[in-house]
């Protein structure tokens, strides 16, 4: 699928949310810290006067009395009674104060909802760098072990969950992206950065919360070919239902179970096989793998002999989709590419992964 060039930096709602929390919690902070400078101005004037003008060591004097640190006079003019006086009032009053600031300053940049907003908002930051990744809204058993196989093909994802559960599971999974709001709402979203993601997985457990975020999605991303949707469904009614409504593709899980246990069923004889392409289907490491390219219009492909194709990219073409959707699979050299269609390679990883930058990269020059 191909991904998008022009990458939009825009200031999402729920940045601006955090961020007006977090200066209301900062703002706590505001009385004391004036109360605080107000009394090391007044000592700070009171022993400069005493002193006649000496700022640096009034300062200083200032510090150590109402810090309770006490090195002595070291003001001219403090050892008189005049000064001892202003001193005696200065560490009654300045005391209390600084006290209950440092108290004040300690209970705020301790207090969790503090912290759990700077880690929110250095997420954000995170998240805003990421481009082409795909965006997880539900972090159940099902879409846990789909990012442990996306973590292994180096692929970047943002999981969104506010349950629970899925917390626990994201915490437990170390999770590098992910956003503790309700995936289903448009600020969400866009926070996950969906206008520069490759695709979305819905999996929130219950089909009317899938609808609503397939909705919301297919509004900001409508274009199914740049924008991919997979959902979960309940049963293989609302399967077709979520497809109607704007998703790719929506699988109902125990349907796919059960037509995969079936094909070791029926064909035992090919188990080797069958276990193969389950692990290529379920992206596990294996020294084959699979590569579907498009051949859209002006693709150098278009119009070259499959027998060429074979020769210089050193892979199998397997199939050809043709630009009607149907499956060709008895591919002689002479076949001609069409525009429009689709060719399945396969071949050694390693080829395949080099083949798909080189394409790519040529893609993006073009």
């Amino acid at each position: 699928m191909r991904r998008r060039k022009v990458r939009r930096k825009t200031r999402t709602r729920l940045r601006e949310r955090y961020e007006r929390r977090l200066f209301e919690i900062l703002r706590e902070l505001s009385i004391p810290l004036v109360i605080l400078h107000f009394t090391l101005a007044v000592g700070t004037l009171g022993y400069m006067w005493l002193s006649g003008g000496d700022f640096v060591n009034s300062f200083y004097m200032t510090v150590i009395t109402i810090g309770t640190i006490g090195y002595g006079e070291v003001v001219r003019g403090a050892d008189t009674t005049a000064g001892r006086i202003f001193t005696t009032f200065l560490a009654l009053g300045g005391i209390g104060v600084f006290t209950s600031t440092i108290t004040v300053i300690a209970r705020v940049f301790f207090k969790e909802e503090l912290q759990q907003l700077w880690r929110r908002l250095s997420m954000l930051n995170a998240i805003e760098r990421l481009e082409g990744h795909y965006i997880l809204a539900g972090f159940d058993e099902a879409t846990a072990e789909l990012a442990r196989i996306l973590a292994r093909r180096g692929q970047p994802f943002v999981v969104l969950d506010d349950t629970q559960e899925g917390l626990a599971r994201i915490a437990e999974q170390r999770v590098d992206y992910y956003l503790p709001e309700a995936p289903f709402e448009r600020e969400t979203l866009l926070a996950a950065g969906i206008r520069r993601a490759e695709g979305l997985v819905v999996n929130l457990g219950d089909d009317a919360r899938n609808i609503s975020i397939i909705a919301v999605a297919r509004l900001i991303r409508p274009d199914k070919e740049d924008f991919a949707i997979y959902s979960f469904a309940s049963s293989p009614e609302d399967a077709e239902k979520l497809e109607e409504l704007g998703a790719n593709r929506a699988f109902y899980p125990g349907r796919m179970i059960a037509g995969r246990l079936a094909a070791y069923l029926f064909h035992p004889e090919s188990s080797y096989l069958q276990g193969l392409f389950d692990r290529l289907a379920f992206g596990e490491e294996t020294d084959v793998d699979l590569l579907e390219v498009h051949v859209e219009k002006g693709h150098p492909w278009a119009g070259r002999a499959v027998g060429e194709l074979r020769r210089e990219l050193g892979v199998n073409v397997v199939a050809l989709r043709t630009p009607a959707g149907r499956l060709d699979l008895d591919l002689t050299d002479d076949r001609v590419v069409p525009e429009g269609g689709a060719l399945i390679l396969f071949g050694r990883t390693e080829r395949l992964e080099k083949l798909r930058e080189r394409l790519e990269a040529a893609h993006e020059l073009s």
